[in-house]
């Protein structure tokens, strides 16, 4: 599915001085330099294996879990207790699956500057694209607000907010720096997706 292997792309970038980077676990910690394009391959592919995995069984699993264990959305205990356990699981999975690669590789000394992550996330995606991801993500803002107006679940509603709202400043920002930089379209496709 496209959809795994456009996030998993949005985990390398290229450095100043043309090194490729992977990051794990966001742009703010310092990545891994990838010697070569064989262990990039490798990276990426993996890389869409866990998310195919960990995020599928939580797109497919989700509602069922939802079904039998309700309180997981009406009791505020009980949504924290289930999103730190994703969060653990998924932290461990990517710990297991990355391991034997990541211990060969050298940390860069800084992340990217992030003006530059967010500047080759506008390169990569098209206005359409980022603009989908920005009101997409202010929209889940908007449902977390409601959920809180509502009188809902306040850990559902404040994770919604701080979560999306995160993500609607990295895609309005890669937007933003998409207009005024003034490219109209996406950079070429990578060999990754061959």
């Amino acid at each position: 599915m496209r959809y795994f292997t456009y996030i998993a792309e949005q985990s390398f970038k290229t450095s100043e001085t043309g090194e490729r980077l992977f990051y794990l676990g966001g742009p703010w910690k310092r990545p891994y330099i990838i010697p070569d394009a064989e262990t990039e391959d490798r990276l990426y592919w993996k890389q869409v294996w866990m998310l195919r995995f960990t995020l599928g069984s939580m797109i497919v699993g989700q509602p069922f879990l939802f079904l039998l264990y309700p309180q997981i959305m009406s009791e505020p205990y009980w949504f924290v207790v289930y999103l730190v356990a994703v969060m653990a699981i998924t932290w461990v999975i990517s710990r297991i699956v990355f391991a034997r690669d990541l211990s060969r590789l050298e940390r860069a000394p800084a992340p990217l500057k992030q003006h530059s992550f967010y500047s080759q996330m506008a390169q990569k995606h098209s206005r359409r694209a980022l603009s989908f991801g920005f009101l997409g993500s202010l929209a889940f803002v908007v449902g977390g607000i409601w959920i809180w107006s509502a009188k809902g679940n306040l850990a559902v509603a404040v994770t919604s907010i701080v979560l999306f709202g995160l993500c609607a400043f990295a895609w309005g920002y890669a937007l933003l720096l998409k207009m005024q930089s003034g490219i109209s379209s996406a950079e070429p496709e990578t060999a990754q997706q061959s």
